[in-house]
């Protein structure tokens, strides 16, 4: 039984959620102090397998919002994911783009490149219908890379890894973005 458990752990699962909600996201953005040690700052590039869709996107799906002081959201139904910008996140209207890729990798890349924020983003990804399951979710990061070129077809090499809260009553995982690139949803563990 003990080895069945830490297989499950050692990769992400297709297993569906079937245990009562232990721990639920606040309604309200998660703040740095909520998911703890929020990044950790990698000093080279480490490789990490990436949360897989059950169903592949068949090709990338964009949206573009201007967003100003007062805050917006982004996000693709679709693909499962939504991004608040808070308010006083960005002094001045600034033109956001998230691309939700194509396939299976969970990764999504965002435009302007290298943008930072006065305030985090708050980030968040449905886990139905992925190869999250109750075991893998509590190992479940946010890795930042800096270009496509370092994406495989199941995983990243990252330069920084992000924390998050899962929610298991809507079974979602949510994190911070600070800057801008690509973020792809990890399975929390290097290869």
């Amino acid at each position: 039984m003990l080895a069945a458990a830490v297989v499950a752990v050692a990769s992400c699962s297709t297993d569906q959620p079937t245990a009562p909600a232990v721990r639920s996201a606040p309604a309200a953005a998660p703040s740095a102090d909520l998911l703890g040690a929020v990044s950790s700052t990698l000093n080279s590039l480490v490789s990490v397998d990436g949360l897989q869709r059950s169903a592949p996107l068949a090709a990338p799906i964009t949206v573009t919002r201007t967003i100003g002081a007062a805050g917006g959201t982004l996000a693709i139904p679709q693909a499962g994911v939504t991004v608040t910008v808070p308010q006083g996140a960005l002094a001045q209207e600034t033109v956001i783009t998230m691309t939700a890729r194509a396939g299976s990798l969970i990764a999504y890349d965002f435009a302007p490149h290298g943008i930072t924020f006065a305030k985090p983003l708050v980030f968040t990804q449905q886990l139905r219908g992925t190869n999250a399951s109750v075991l893998t979710a509590p190992f479940l990061r946010l890795g930042y890379y800096k270009d496509a070129s370092l994406l495989t077809q199941t995983g990243a090499l990252v330069s920084e890894l992000l924390g998050g809260v899962v929610n298991l009553t809507s079974w979602s995982f949510t994190s911070v973005i600070p800057h801008f690139s690509g973020y792809i949803v990890t399975c929390g563990r290097e290869r």
